[in-house]
């Protein structure tokens, strides 16, 4: 699951965990430099989850412009689920994030968020190019606004014996910051199209907002040649 923070990761990434064919639900961080960290990767499933592995799929989540050697991206037996939200409440998600929840210095910094969001999504139209026919880009937005379509298209595109579902399980780190979303929220065990004000008001000037539509354009325009697509509306 390739995206950026506060795209509905956790969201989507519980959803597929709790299916009983994918196995993983969080970050394990894991800079996947050879075919080798593939292998750390069921290990490290294995201990996140406090289960073996039973599925078809292990299943990792990647936030962050890591290391993901093109052999791997390339390889027959990888499958790229991108997803994107749209910028202006990324970024003010992001800061209200490192206001209330985490301890690092550059989610509340304007400009360094509005660098990370423009930098991700760069990269993940890159990442999209290595993986031709293996990957589907989710306009974020539709997870909520046309869940039980994008859900079954996912299934069918994995090929899943069963239908992937609206409810979904706690694992032992839901809700811990550094494993993914540390709000309430992912705690609710379901897709909840809640809209909450941020808890703290977050102003983006005009000059960062058109930086961020613009990248943010260019990028669901590239993902959009490049993908199967599920568009938000």
């Amino acid at each position: 699951m390739l995206g950026h923070m506060r795209s509905y990761s956790s969201l989507l990434c519980h959803i597929l965990g709790s299916h009983p064919q994918i196995d993983g639900y969080c970050e394990t961080h894991i800079k996947y430099r050879t075919r080798f960290d593939l292998l750390r990767l069921r290990s490290r499933v294995v201990k996140l989850t406090g289960e073996p592995l039973r599925g078809r799929y292990v299943l990792d989540k990647v936030l962050h412009n890591y290391p993901l050697t093109p052999g791997i991206l390339r390889s027959s037996t990888t499958f790229g689920i991108v997803l994107v939200r749209r910028p202006v409440p990324s970024v003010q998600s992001i800061i209200n994030m490192g206001l209330h929840y985490e301890d690092v210095a550059w989610h509340r910094d304007l400009e360094a968020v509005v660098q990370y969001y423009e930098g991700r999504l760069a990269r993940l139209i890159r990442i999209s190019d290595q993986m031709p026919g293996r990957v589907v880009f989710i306009e974020a937005e539709a997870l909520l606004s046309r869940t039980a379509d994008v859900l079954h298209r996912l299934g069918a595109l994995l090929g899943l014996g069963e239908p992937l579902r609206v409810e979904y399980r706690r694992f032992a780190h839901t809700g811990e910051g550094g494993f993914g979303d540390p709000s309430e929220v992912i705690t609710l065990g379901r897709v909840a199209n809640v809209t909450r004000e941020p808890r703290t008001a977050v102003m983006v000037p005009p000059t960062l907002e058109a930086r961020l539509e613009t990248a943010y354009a260019c990028c669901v325009a590239s993902l959009r040649d490049r993908c199967e697509a599920l568009a938000a509306a």
